[in-house]
């Protein structure tokens, strides 16, 4: 706001009540107040989206809630004056916004956001510095007609807001470039969106309120208050149809399981999660129209199921115009016009409206599940592995035990034809890698003997080690406390803990190292498998249900392979 300004309306408006009779018959009867003339210290407001919460108009008006009658013998009722506020574009009120005043209040304010919604619902245009006419009514009775005070004449210039588009953020609140649309312009936001499994984000809406979770038993729950926090996926990645709900604090993921093509064409559809692309190759022997159908199984996950398990699995289609398709369950086809030759359908869904369309098939490249590893400790084989915590980035991460006189060397297949080695100036614990020539061109410098947790990012070529003084768990029974676990005196790369089961284990548990909540073992897209994070907002990995309240059990977690496991006693 480039500009505030405080209003004064110093307006004792006349009154007139004809009230009920004394025991002689004689009439009752006030005048009410004489008439004040309205003063302003200024009278131009321009509104900026920038100070949504800054006071933009604030205007009084002298007390008129009492009253006076014509026999001071009698005492006229408290507060006998109801104010109204009446705004308008139009200087005879006739297009009117009216907001009632509290009994004994003779004042209003009226904040950026709040002035400039009441000029959004009198229709002004935005960005242009236009007339906004305020008085006060005040009546004291619904037998009487009431009285206006003077009229203010303001000049307010009010902004645009695009309630129809919210924005999806990343777990640190940048810029996706994905949206969220709200067609209906009433709070309720839905958007497809390509997810990794418990990605982490937050949605940001139109008037810049960032909206997380802040309920720690209900994933989806969602607020914008300041104490929140992302929301998260569950653990599938792919596909999901998202809902956020403003109005009533939830929202909702619904995970796309498949599409299926169907008609003039058949297959199963691929989902490309960087282009937000469902895709079938196709080769037509000559360019024609074809009918199709679009149709698979979505999984939904709400407040009720939580992430663990989706609450209902469905059927969705796609159908009607190929230009924007309709997503739901309704059945029908849809026309699409496919070049001849090779290429591919592609249902897009990266828009603000999905759309079937021909095109080439994007390359997906693979990247390998693990990463390994020989000469940590001996370099008899390839056996050594850190597993694949985030396709896109091609970073890995697990622990081992290294005990290196020569250095080690890194391989993106379990084969010894491509291997990475240090690059000039890499070091025992961080460095950059380049990929080797041959086998005695050189290794990773290898730290001193001990365990390690390694973090290895194979699209830029780095890698982190870090020194494991402590291993614990925490999250069994939900008590998120820290309990030490005892190292294998033959295998230093497995750790047990040994417990009582007191009660259930609902959000996982996590394998901390040093005691550091920001690096730990965790759930990931595999069921059975332990994954680096880095992220204390990461799931930890399924806990021991199915296990009887009372039974002594043994967590085993071999870091090296990055498994876990649960056994009776």
């Amino acid at each position: 706001m480039k500009q505030r300004t405080a209003y004064y309306i110093s307006a004792a408006v006349a009154l007139a009540a004809l009230t009920s009779c004394d025991k002689d018959g004689d009439l009752l009867y006030t005048d009410g107040a004489n008439k004040a003339d309205i003063e302003t210290s200024a009278s131009e407001i321009v509104l900026s989206k920038d100070n949504l919460n800054a006071l933009a108009l604030t205007f009084y008006w002298t007390e008129n809630g009492e009253i006076t009658l014509n026999n001071p013998a009698v005492l006229p009722p408290a507060n006998a004056v109801t104010n109204t506020v009446e705004m308008s574009d139009k200087e005879d009120f006739s297009n009117l916004y009216e907001q009632t005043v509290a009994p004994g209040v003779f004042e209003c304010s009226y904040t950026v956001m709040e002035l400039n919604n009441i000029t959004g619902k009198l229709g002004m245009t935005a960005d242009m510095a236009l007339p906004l006419y305020v008085r006060v009514r005040s009546a004291a009775g619904s037998n009487v007609d009431p009285k206006y005070s003077d009229v203010l004449r303001l000049t307010v210039t009010p902004f645009f807001i695009d309630w129809t588009t919210g924005y999806y953020l990343d777990k640190d609140k940048n810029e996706t470039g994905m949206t969220l649309s709200s067609p209906d312009a009433d709070g309720v936001y839905t958007g497809f969106v390509g997810a990794g499994s418990w990605e982490n984000w937050w949605f940001r809406d139109p008037v810049n309120n960032y909206w997380g979770n802040s309920d720690d038993g209900t994933p989806f729950r969602a607020s914008s208050a300041s104490s929140s926090w992302n929301f998260w996926f569950p653990e599938p990645s792919g596909s999901y149809y998202v809902t956020v709900n403003t109005n009533d604090a939830w929202w909702n993921a619904l995970h796309i399981d498949n599409i299926t093509v169907g008609g003039d064409l058949s297959g199963e559809m691929t989902f490309n999660k960087n282009l937000n692309q469902w895709t079938l190759p196709v080769d037509m022997a000559a360019a024609a129209t074809v009918n199709v159908t679009l149709g698979g199984k979505a999984s939904l996950y709400d407040i009720e199921s939580g992430t663990g398990a989706p609450a209902s699995v469905n059927d969705v289609t796609f159908t009607g115009n190929a230009d924007d398709l309709a997503f739901g369950n309704a059945q029908g086809t849809v026309s699409v016009a496919l070049p001849a030759g090779a290429g591919a359908l592609i249902l897009d869904l990266s828009g603000k409206s999905p759309k079937l369309t021909a095109g080439e098939s994007a390359p997906v490249e693979t990247v390998s599940e693990f990463l390994y590893f020989s000469g940590l400790v001996t370099w008899d084989n390839i056996s050594d592995y850190l597993i694949l915590t985030d396709a896109d980035a091609k970073t890995y991460g697990g622990a081992h035990y290294i005990n290196s006189e020569w250095g080690y060397r890194a391989y993106p297949e379990q084969s010894w034809e491509t291997a990475y080695k240090g690059a000039d100036g890499a070091e025992p614990l961080a460095g950059n890698l380049v990929q080797a020539e041959s086998g005695n061109d050189g290794n990773i410098p290898a730290p001193e003997a001990g365990l390690y947790v390694m973090a290895y990012n194979m699209g830029e070529l780095s890698y982190v080690l870090t020194k494991v003084e402590s291993v614990g768990c925490t999250g069994l029974g939900d008590d998120w406390s820290v309990k030490p676990m005892t190292a294998d005196p033959a295998n230093p790369e497995i750790y047990t803990y040994e417990y009582v089961k007191a009660a259930e284990t609902p959000w996982g548990v996590k394998v901390l190292f040093n005691d550091n909540w920001e690096l730990f073992l965790g759930a990931g897209d595999k069921d059975g498998y332990a994954y680096l994070r880095t992220d204390s907002g990461k799931s930890g990995f399924a806990g021991d249900s199915g296990i009887a309240i009372g039974a002594t059990v043994v967590l085993t977690v071999d870091l090296g392979k990055q498994t876990f496991s649960y056994t009776t006693k």
